[in-house]
């Protein structure tokens, strides 16, 4: 597949974006290959849980700059033309990684910018290696932020740190993105990947009709309001208590012992 490379570990999957030489910079292909793999994983039943990673020394360093070069200058396509080329690629990828069901783990291991920042804040579970970076860095192109990252970094940092990332561009290494709330965890050096693949190996033995349950919840409590969000809660709850997951939790409570669910 190109620029990509997918391996599964019982039922984890784990992507690495793989054009170490340009900081597996997002190029068409990529992005078509990614999109590809991210849409058959909630139809997969065999994983439960997925790895984002990248190659080499950085995680993503956003879209492939020389493909854009196309869109701009005196023979530029109509703006209308880039929205549709914009609409089945990058923004297709970033809304099926937002609406992902099962849970994703994103071990940034380098620089980590544009739209690369976009598809970290996207995944549940961001870790970061020591020497991580991270930066909106779209406005030093002169463009406005896309993936995502105006509804992920005001509901992430707040309004007023998602106006400086977004505005100046600033690049935050991984403890400040730490403090910010961009990264859940910063892990020692040459222990990312062991991390990743352990944090991801209890998503995919967790209860899976709770974990998905829970996703829609909470990607939906900003446009609720509390009441709302009350009635959805049960109705979801309803849902586990007719899956087998929760008399599982319950005799595993009862007998002191580690549950072993299965639903998915």
């Amino acid at each position: 597949m190109e620029d990509l490379r997918v391996a599964r570990d019982g039922h984890v999957l784990t992507i690495t974006l793989d054009r170490p030489s340009a900081l597996n910079a997002l190029s068409i292909g990529m992005t078509g290959a990614l999109l590809e793999v991210l849409a058959g994983v909630d139809l997969d039943a065999a994983v439960r849980a997925v790895v984002l990673t990248g190659a080499g020394r950085g995680f993503c360093a956003g879209a492939d700059v020389a493909g854009l070069a196309e869109l701009t200058g005196p023979g530029a396509p109509p703006p209308g033309t880039a929205r549709e080329r914009f609409a089945t690629t990058s923004a297709r990828l970033a809304t099926t990684l937002l609406s992902l069901e099962k849970p994703v783990v994103a071990a940034v291991n380098g620089p980590c910018a544009g739209a690369g920042l976009g598809l970290a804040l996207a995944c549940d579970v961001v870790l970061a290696a020591p020497q991580a970076t991270f930066t909106a860095a779209f406005v030093r192109r002169g463009l406005v932020p896309d993936f995502g990252l105006t509804w992920l970094l005001p509901r992430l940092v707040g309004l007023r740190a998602a106006r400086e990332l977004c505005l100046l561009g600033d690049t935050l290494d991984a403890d400040a993105a730490r403090s910010l709330g961009l990264v859940t965890r910063v892990v020692p050096d040459g222990a990312l990947a062991p991390e990743a693949a352990d944090v991801a190996r209890r998503f995919a033995e967790g209860p899976g009709v709770a974990l998905r349950l829970t996703k829609r919840l909470l990607a939906a409590s900003f446009q609720e309001d509390p009441m709302t969000a009350v009635e959805r809660e049960f109705t979801a709850q309803a849902l586990c208590f007719a899956s087998d997951d929760v008399a599982e939790g319950l005799a595993s409570f009862r007998d002191r012992r580690p549950a072993r669910f299965g639903s998915r």
